[in-house]
């Protein structure tokens, strides 16, 4: 998954998995989440008030992330050019 634009974001699991990535390609539309095999679809999703989940394929487990904590670092990312680490490492369930 390496899609270009204003935010390309991996979301990793413990080892290092890509299980997702967050996009935005243009200014004003609203983060997008990629996963493996599926469509694009806006982000967060309903599920994802307070915690993200994923499924990570290379691991084959659930992976997490405080949705809140994910938000502040796509914001924080979108917002610098020169940070070259566009990851946020998720936890094992």
């Amino acid at each position: 998954m390496t899609d270009k634009g204003l935010l390309a974001m991996d979301l990793v699991c413990p080892d290092g998995h890509v299980a997702g990535q967050l996009i935005r390609n243009v200014e004003h539309q609203a983060n997008e989440i990629q996963l493996p095999d599926r469509a694009r679809g806006e982000w967060p999703r309903g599920g994802d008030r307070v915690y993200t989940l994923l499924f990570c394929r290379g691991c084959d487990r659930r992976v997490y992330g405080s949705t809140h904590a994910i938000q502040k670092r796509a914001a924080w990312l979108h917002g610098s050019v020169s940070e070259s680490q566009r990851r946020y490492s998720l936890r094992y369930i």
